[in-house]
């Protein structure tokens, strides 16, 4: 290892992002009943469509819940100082687990929370709200303004947005999206219809950030040179020179949109940055999300979260994973055995899960029609994407991943596309294993898995998953974003591959939940996504393989107690019953009779997070006699409710 590397390998010590479990700030959580309502427990665990228990009432002290039971029997136990509230028949869920989700990415592109807390004297923030061709005839002007309102030297920092239903979103995990089949829809930066040169030209000597609410971002060479101030190191940073003969295994921590604005643009900004990274986090705990599973990306995006855990600040909670420099990391035999050994550490609100290498691919198995119109259109960039493989035999990645699996590292956190490099990582996790000595049930305890699913598992690879206990996250945005492409180009059977829920179940593989996009930038919510799993809708308002879509019950296992199993939690997380963590929603319509075109329309009322309630909408906060509360409520859309 190099000094470079060891000097940022202490630095990670010092900022703590290594360092051993800290006992959380003792948090006062109280004493709750619930009664009257419609409580689903989900405490049927099983592969089956049936939830379990519903109960009328539910007991909650200590930020866990002691009983659950009938009104009699519940109302009883309320003491002097107890909350008893009347939920009047409203159904209550577990809190979602969403196993691949970025609030620190989204948070960092959400207009409402940024400009609440970067004022122009900060950093100058502009909105582009539109479609692509609006924003290209808007951006010049407010591009003009921008620079006239900043100081020399001052961040310039644009957002982007895709529009409040995500139409003009060119893509998803895969390359092949909306872009190829809706002419409104492209990438407003992708470097050549705002370029590098305009930005420089207008802004001489301010550092200018565009950045979509995606993953799409752009710089002038200003924001180039400030970063490389921080990141200097090619391993981290793209825009630096990498050295002649140095392999890097192509992390996304790389990427400009995960680390400029939190460690560039604001490090000298601290406290605003933990302000829009708490309050993105109520934000989503509006939505009902009470727990979620993410690389970690940057330290600065770690160091926030440990701060807010130490202080007992952290209103949802997080499994984080390892993301970050795995040339080095991943080739020092004493940070290898410290990194493999730590999976499950940390306190109630945030601890690790496991790690990465890189990325996996579109490469796949599937020859692209040639009826298809978009055949000759995309060929070249859809035979480029379906030919790369980061993870085949010989890479560097595939060399990398291997050293970790042998080192005994759980790998799990993973963007993955197509179904080839599914093949090529569930090989490496096998040869690695047994050549570490492993059984098939010490693989299987492992709980590798791979996330988002855009188009696989195929049914051929099935069999792979349940032997060794792979699990299989998949991002319902997928189903509405890209399966009309993904069934233009490759036709009916690879339009089965996209987020096939169906097979998973029947195969009785545990498989999860994820939104993946920036959710607050839009009037969509995790229901919209528990309802694409259902009725398998894209964009087009088509149905692509219905054989695929499961029912209301089975999606809400997916995105509760089958996520816990993901995060490692299940003991405690993704169900109501008695001794596990008191994490629900109580939501204003009942999720298990509306009709299920209605459920997409379903809000949450009240989110708690260890007995404390983190979001709770006016109407009833005013019905039960408490404060309303939450980041959705002081700034977004919850507060009409």
């Amino acid at each position: 290892m190099n000094k470079k590397a060891i000097g940022w390998l202490l630095m990670l010590w010092g900022l703590g992002l290594i360092a051993g479990s800290v006992a959380q700030a003792q948090q006062v959580p109280g004493d709750m009943v619930l009664f009257n309502g419609k409580i689903v427990t989900v405490d049927d665990h099983s592969f089956s469509s049936q939830l379990g228990t519903i109960a009328q009432a539910m007991h909650v002290q200590d930020g866990k819940i002691l009983h659950i039971g009938n009104n009699a029997q519940i109302r009883a136990m309320a003491g002097p100082n107890t909350k008893v509230i009347d939920l009047k028949g409203r159904t209550v869920i577990p809190g979602f687990i969403l196993t691949h989700e970025h609030p620190w990415d989204w948070n960092a592109v959400t207009p409402l929370l940024v400009k609440k807390v970067l004022t122009d004297d900060i950093v100058v923030v502009r909105t582009m709200d539109g479609s692509p061709e609006e924003n290209l005839r808007a951006f010049p002007a407010a591009l003009t303004e921008a620079v006239s309102k900043a100081k020399p030297g001052q961040w310039i920092y644009f957002i982007f947005t895709l529009g409040k239903k995500y139409e003009y979103g060119a893509r998803g995990n895969v390359r092949w999206g909306r872009a190829f089949l809706d002419p409104k829809v492209f990438d407003v930066l992708d470097g050549k219809r705002i370029t590098k040169e305009q930005l420089d030209k207008a802004a001489p000597n301010n550092p200018v950030l565009l950045r979509d609410v995606f993953v799409g971002t752009l710089t002038n060479q200003k924001a180039i040179d400030e970063s490389l101030k921080v990141f200097p190191d090619p391993g981290m940073n793209p825009y630096a020179p990498t050295p002649p003969g140095v392999e890097y295994a192509g992390s996304p921590a790389r990427s400009p949109m995960r680390w400029m604005l939190q460690s560039v643009i604001l490090r000298d900004h601290y406290p605003q940055l933990v302000e829009i990274m708490r309050l993105g986090n109520e934000w989503w705990a509006g939505y009902g999300m009470t727990t979620y599973g993410s690389n970690a990306y940057d330290p600065a995006n770690l160091k926030v979260y440990r701060d807010l855990d130490h202080k007992g600040q952290m209103p949802i909670r997080n499994m984080w994973t390892w993301n970050w420099r795995p040339e080095y990391m991943y080739t020092d035999p004493f940070f290898m055995t410290d990194i493999t050994s730590r999976v499950g550490e940390g306190t109630d609100y945030l601890w690790f899960g496991g790690g990465i290498v890189s990325t996996g691919m579109e490469c796949t198995t599937a020859e692209p029609l040639p009826s298809s119109k978009l055949a000759k259109i995309a060929d070249l960039q859809i035979d480029a994407a379906r030919r790369s493989c980061n993870f085949a035999p010989g890479t560097y990645a595939s060399k990398l991943m291997y050293q970790y699996i042998k080192a005994g590292g759980r790998f799990v956190n993973m963007h993955t596309a197509g179904d080839e490099d599914i093949d090529n990582m569930m090989k490496i996790i096998v040869q690695a294993s047994k050549d570490a000595g492993m059984t098939d049930e010490e693989i299987r305890a492992k709980r590798h898995g791979f996330d988002h699913s855009p188009m696989w598992p195929r049914p051929d690879q099935v069999p792979m998953f349940k032997r060794y206990g792979f699990l299989a996250d998949g991002n319902a945005f997928e189903i509405y974003q890209d399966a009309p492409a993904t069934f233009e180009i490759f036709g009916e059977t690879a339009s089965g591959w996209v987020v096939p829920k169906k097979r998973l179940v029947e195969a009785q593989i545990y498989n999860t939940f994820e939104m993946d996009r920036a959710l607050l930038t839009t009037d969509l919510t995790v229901f919209n996504g528990l309802s694409w799993m259902m009725n398998r809708k894209g964009w087009d308002g088509k149905v692509y393989a219905q054989d695929q879509a499961v029912d209301r019950q089975t999606a809400l296992k997916i995105a509760t107690i089958w996520g816990a199993y993901y995060v490692l939690r299940e003991k405690v997380l993704g169900s109501l019953e008695q001794g596990k963590w008191a994490d629900f929603a109580v939501l204003d319509r009942d999720y298990l009779t509306v009709p299920e075109d209605d459920i997409a329309n379903t809000r949450v009322l009240m989110t708690v997070v260890g007995g404390k309630v983190v979001h709770l909408v006016p109407s009833l906060a005013k019905e039960i006699g408490l404060q309303p509360t939450g980041a959705m409520v002081q700034l977004g859309p919850a507060a009409q409710y």
